[in-house]
C-alpha cells in the first residue's frame, strides 16, 4: 500500500515537473510590453492618418489668423501714429488762444508731419470759399478757395461735431493716393474772445502702407484693401481670377470710421506639404516615444523582477542555506513589493512559531517514546521471565502429574494389599483355633506385611514430599500468575498511554497539515512529515487497540489460571491431609506388625491376646481400606486437577507466546516511531529558531 502511494506521488510530481517550464519574466513581460506598445503605435498611426490633417489645418488656420491679426495691428498702429502726428501738428499751429492771422503764418512755417503729402487748416467763421464755405490754408504756403462743403469730414464735422474723421482714399495731384484725415481744431480768438471751431486736415500718403503687405511661410501673402476695395498693400488677390489653388482667409477691421479688409492666401499644396511633414514628424515622434516607453517599461519590469529576485534569494537561503528562521526580509519602502515582503515576513513568523511548537511537541514525544521504550523493554524482560517460569512450571507440573500417577498406582496397590490383609485377618479370625499350626505361616505373612508396610511408608513419605512440593510449586505459580496479572494491568496502563500519545500525535499531525496548507508551497515538506506522523499515529492506535484486546484476553486467561491454581491448591491441601492420615495409619500398622514380629515367639502363649489384636487389626484394616479408597478418590481428583492445570498452563503458554509476539511487535513499532521522531528532530534541528 505504501509503495503504491509512493508511486502515485512520484507520478504526480513528474506531471508537475512537466507542466513547470523555465521562463524569463523579463522576456515574457517584455514581449507583452512590445505588443502593447505595438498596439498603441498602430492605433496612434491610424489616428494620425485619419485625424492629423484636421488638427494641422486648425493649427495652420490659427497661424494665418495670427499673421492677419499682426497685419491688422500694424495697420491700426500706423494709423494711430499718423493721427497722433496730425494732432501734434494741429497743436503746433493752433494755440488754445489764438487768432486766424497767426495760424495762417504758422501753417506755412511749421513743417508738415512725416507721411503726409501736406496739411491744411480751416475755421468755421471763414466763408471766403467759392461755395460759401471756409477757405483753407496749407503747409505749402498757399490758400484754397475750393469748396469743402461737400467733403465727408466737413459734413460730419458740422453735423456730428466729430473729433477725428477719415476720408476715402483719392488720387493725389502729384500722383499716387492720399487719404484725408480730419482732426478737430478749436481756439479762442484773442482779439474778440470768441470761441472758434475748425479743423486740421492731413493728406496721408498711402505708399508707406505697402510695407504692411507681408509674406509668410513659403507661399503665404497678405493684402490690405480700403473701404472701396482699393488695394493699399500687397498683391491684388481680389483681382486674380484663378483662386482654386489658394486657401483664402479674409478679415475686416475698422480704421476709425472706415471699414477696411485684409486678405491672406496660402497655396493649398503647401498646406498638404505641411500636413505631411507634421504627420511624418508625429509618426517619428510616436515611434520614438514608443521606443522610449518600451525601454522604460523593460527597466521597470527588470527593477520589479530584481526586487522579487531578491525576495526569492532570501527565501532560497531559508530553504537551502542555513535555514535560519530568525532572518527577516528588510523593508525600505511602503509599496506593493514591500507588502509582499511583509507577507513573507508574516509567513516566516508563522513558520517560526510552527517549527518551534513542532520541535517542543516532538521533544516531548521523543521523551514519551523513550519512557515507553524503557517500559516496553522492562515488560519484554518480564514476559521473557514469565515464559521461563511458565516453562519451568510446566516441567514441574508434568513431573507432578507423573508423581500423582505413580502415587495413584501405589495407593491402588496399597488398597489391594489392604483388601488382602482383610482377607488374611478374616482367615486369621476363622483359623485362630488353628493358630498353632499356622504360626510360621502367619510369621511369614507378618514379615511380608511388614515389608509391604515399609514400602508403603516410604511411598507415603515420597507422596507427602511430592504433595508439599506441589503445594509450593502451586504457590509459586500463583505468585507468578499474580505478577503476570499485575504486569498485564501495567501493560494495559502503558497501552492507554500509547493510545493517548497516538491521539495527541494524530492531532499534532492534523495541526501541522493545516499550518503547512496555510504555508502553501513552502509548507509542502512539512505536509509530508505531518502525513507520515499521522500514518504512524494511526498505526500506533491500531496496534494499541490490538494490544489492548490481547492484554484483556491475557488478563482473563490469567484470572482463570489463578482460579484453577486456587482449586489445585485446595486439592493439593486435601491430598496432603489424606496422605498424612494414611501415613499415620501406615506407621501404626508398621508398628503393630513389628510388635507382632517381636511377639511372634510368644504367639502361642498369647493366642487370646492375638485374637483380640486380630479383631482390632480387622477393624483397623477396614478403616485403612476405607481411607485408602478415600485416598484413591482424592488422588483421582488431584489427577483431574493436574490435567486441568496442564490445560490451563498450555493456554498460558499460548497466551504468553501471543503476548511475547505482541510485545515484540510493539517494541519494533516503538523503535520505528522513535526513529521517525528522531528524523523529525533532525529535520527541525536544521532550522535556526
Amino acid at each position: 500500500m505504501e509503495e503504491q502511494i509512493l508511486k502515485t506521488e512520484g507520478k504526480s510530481k513528474k506531471k508537475r515537473e512537466k507542466k513547470q517550464r523555465k521562463e524569463s519574466l523579463l522576456l515574457k513581460y517584455g514581449v507583452i510590453a512590445f505588443l502593447e506598445i505595438l498596439t498603441f503605435i498602430s492605433v496612434f498611426l491610424v489616428f494620425i492618418s485619419r485625424n492629423i490633417k484636421a488638427p494641422i489645418k486648425s493649427i495652420y488656420d490659427e497661424s494665418v489668423e495670427y499673421f492677419l491679426d499682426s497685419a491688422i495691428d500694424n495697420v491700426k498702429t500706423w494709423f494711430g501714429n499718423q493721427v497722433t502726428l496730425l494732432e501734434v501738428f494741429q497743436r503746433a499751429i493752433v494755440d488754445p488762444v489764438d487768432n486766424p492771422e497767426h495760424i495762417k503764418q504758422r501753417v506755412k512755417t511749421v513743417p508738415k508731419p512725416d507721411g503726409f503729402e501736406y496739411c491744411m487748416v480751416f475755421w468755421d467763421t471763414n466763408h471766403d470759399a467759392k461755395d460759401g464755405g471756409p477757405e483753407t490754408f496749407n503747409t505749402k504756403g498757399g490758400t484754397s478757395v475750393a469748396g469743402i462743403l461737400q467733403k465727408e469730414y466737413y459734413v460730419n464735422h458740422k453735423k456730428d461735431n466729430v473729433s477725428i474723421w477719415l476720408e476715402s482714399p483719392r488720387m493725389a495731384a502729384a500722383g499716387g493716393y492720399t487719404m484725408p484725415l480730419f482732426v478737430k481744431s478749436d481756439f479762442i480768438d484773442e482779439k474778440t474772445g470768441e470761441e472758434i471751431t475748425g479743423g486740421c486736415v492731413g493728406f496721408l500718403e498711402l505708399e508707406p502702407i505697402n510695407s504692411l503687405g507681408k509674406t509668410f511661410f513659403k507661399t503665404g501673402r497678405i493684402s490690405v484693401y480700403d473701404d472701396a476695395n482699393g488695394l493699399r498693400a500687397g498683391e491684388d488677390i481680389l483681382g486674380e481670377s484663378d483662386v482654386e489653388h489658394l486657401q483664402v482667409y479674409t478679415r475686416t477691421f475698422a480704421l476709425n470710421n472706415k471699414v477696411w479688409k485684409i486678405i491672406a492666401t496660402v497655396e493649398k499644396r503647401e498646406l498638404e506639404e505641411i500636413a505631411n511633414y507634421m504627420q511624418n514628424v508625429s509618426l517619428a515622434g510616436g515611434f520614438l516615444i514608443a521606443f522610449v516607453l518600451m525601454i522604460l517599461e523593460l527597466l521597470i519590469i527588470r527593477t520589479i523582477i530584481v526586487k522579487f529576485s531578491s525576495i526569492k534569494n532570501n527565501i532560497d537561503d531559508l530553504n537551502t542555506g542555513d535555514k535560519d528562521l530568525t532572518k527577516r526580509l528588510t523593508i525600505y519602502h511602503n509599496n506593493e513589493i514591500s507588502q509582499v515582503k511583509k507577507s513573507v515576513n508574516v509567513f516566516l513568523n508563522t513558520v517560526h512559531e510552527t517549527v518551534t511548537e513542532i520541535g517542543n511537541a516532538n521533544y516531548n514525544l521523543k521523551e514519551t517514546f523513550g519512557s515507553v521504550k524503557v517500559q516496553l523493554d522492562e515488560t519484554k524482560n518480564q514476559m521473557d521471565n514469565i515464559a521461563s517460569e511458565i516453562q519451568a512450571a510446566t516441567t514441574t507440573l508434568e513431573a507432578e502429574d507423573k508423581s500423582v500417577t505413580d502415587t495413584s498406582e501405589l495407593v491402588a496397590q496399597i488398597s489391594s494389599n489392604i483388601r488382602t490383609l482383610n482377607q488374611m485377618i478374616d482367615s486369621q479370625v476363622e483359623a485362630i483355633t488353628q493358630a498353632s499350626a499356622g504360626i510360621e505361616q502367619m510369621i511369614g505373612n507378618i514379615q511380608s506385611i511388614t515389608s509391604s508396610i515399609d514400602k508403603m511408608a516410604g511411598e507415603f513419605t515420597e507422596l507427602n514430599a511430592a504433595t508439599a512440593e506441589g503445594i509450593e510449586k502451586n504457590r509459586i505459580v500463583n505468585e507468578l500468575l499474580n505478577s503476570v496479572l499485575a504486569q498485564s494491568k501495567t501493560l494495559q496502563d502503558t497501552n492507554m498511554v500509547i493510545a493517548s500519545i497516538s491521539s495527541q500525535t494524530n492531532l499534532l499531525s492534523m495541526n501541522a497539515m493545516i499550518e503547512s496548507a496555510h504555508a502553501g508551497e513552502a509548507g509542502k515538506g512539512f505536509a509530508v512529515v505531518a502525513e507520515e506522523i499521522r500514518k504512524l499515529a494511526d498505526t500506533s492506535a491500531t496496534q494499541s487497540k490490538s494490544i489492548g484486546e490481547n492484554l484483556k484476553l491475557i488478563a482473563a486467561n490469567i484470572q482463570k489460571v489463578v482460579e484453577s491454581a486456587d482449586l489445585s491448591k485446595a486439592s493439593f491441601e486435601i491430598v496432603s491431609d489424606k496422605t498424612n492420615n494414611t501415613s499415620d495409619l501406615v506407621y501404626s500398622i508398621k508398628k503393630a506388625t513389628e510388635e507382632q514380629s517381636e511377639g511372634s515367639k510368644n504367639l502361642l502363649e498369647t493366642l487370646t491376646k492375638m485374637n483380640n489384636i486380630s479383631v482390632s487389626v480387622q477393624r483397623s484394616s477396614k478403616k485403612i481400606e476405607d481411607r485408602a479408597l478415600s485416598v484413591l478418590d482424592a488422588i483421582a481428583s488431584l489427577k483431574e486437577s493436574s490435567k486441568n492445570m496442564a490445560q490451563n498452563f498450555n493456554k498460558i503458554v499460548s497466551t504468553t507466546e501471543v503476548t511475547q509476539n505482541t510485545t515484540q511487535n510493539l517494541h519494533k513499532l516503538t523503535e520505528d516511531m522513535k526513529n521517525a521522531v528522531d528524523d523529525i528532530s533532525e529535520r527541525i534541528d536544521e532550522f535556526k529558531v
